[in-house]
């Protein structure tokens, strides 16, 4: 019988660290065979040290767990693949010392690094459940958004004063949250499980397609009366792969606003703001 016992604990330890406590959580929160392309007792035995993917469906593995294909868990568990395969780690050894042997990093990628590793460390997933609770409307997903943005216990009363939200609707969208353990809820009070956490997005799977919609369409709905703090718009022409390497830096720069981010911000001097850096080809139409 065949054994890969190394890629299978590195796979099972990332899983976890993800945010899915079992291999059945994550199987049947990702859209299951639909998403990842395969029987969730094929993917056990992966974990499990049975079997080996075939090289082309680790991509889509990865991208189900929602890791960055440069990340250090991308790198981690393509190198525990490879290990396994050839039987040792001399090879990689090689290619790793190659590598070592370049232009050390610079005071910018080193600080990237940095701030990629500590918001890995606050990085969790929610079920689809979950996140189609969170779409069900505009009361409970402005709730969840504002609950995961403020640290400690948020009162019903301020709910409905800083949302505009009548009081009876808030109480029921917080039940509905509650029921599905994304908040906790104490008397006329509630709070986010998920506050100081960097909530992973929805992973790109045919069973997240309609939350994604639903949520896009929700927001829509709210920013269209919220106030515009900031807009930069540019038209370019680029290549693809430029544009994919633009990508690339537009990411880094969105998730350093979570570096700024504090939970425990005093409410009186801070706002929840909503950042969106959408990019339109808008010619050829296609």
């Amino acid at each position: 019988m065949t054994t890969a016992k190394t890629f299978g604990n590195v796979l099972s330890r990332i899983r976890r660290e993800q945010g899915y406590s079992t291999a059945h959580q994550f199987f049947k929160s990702v859209g299951g065979s639909k998403s990842i392309g395969l029987a969730f007792m094929s993917y056990w035995d992966m974990e499990r040290g049975k079997k080996l993917p075939k090289s082309w469906r680790l991509k889509s593995i990865m991208s189900a767990l929602g890791i960055d294909p440069h990340s250090p868990k991308a790198v981690e568990l393509v190198r525990a693949y490879f290990m396994e395969l050839s039987g040792s780690d001399e090879l990689l050894q090689i290619v790793s010392s190659a590598a070592s042997a370049g232009p050390q990093l610079s005071g910018r990628d080193l600080t990237e690094a940095a701030i990629g590793q500590a918001l890995a460390s606050k990085s969790v997933n929610q079920t689809i459940e979950q996140w189609k609770m969170s779409a069900r409307d505009i009361v409970t997903h402005i709730c969840d958004y504002f609950l995961v943005a403020t640290a400690g216990w948020v009162t019903f009363r301020e709910l409905s004063e800083v949302t505009q939200f009548k009081p009876a609707a808030i109480k029921k969208a917080l039940k509905a949250l509650a029921s599905v353990r994304l908040i906790e809820i104490s008397g006329d009070k509630a709070r986010s499980l998920f506050a100081d956490k960097v909530v992973q997005p929805l992973p790109a799977t045919p069973a997240a397609a309609a939350i994604k919609a639903a949520k896009n369409d929700l927001w829509n709905q709210w920013l269209a009366d919220s106030k515009l703090v900031d807009a930069k718009k540019l038209t370019v022409r680029m290549t693809k792969s430029n544009m994919d390497m633009y990508r690339q830096h537009l990411v880094k720069a969105l998730s350093l606003a979570c570096v700024y981010a504090n939970t425990e911000e005093n409410r009186q001097d801070s706002a929840v703001y909503v950042i969106d850096a959408r990019i339109f080809q808008i010619l050829p139409r296609e």
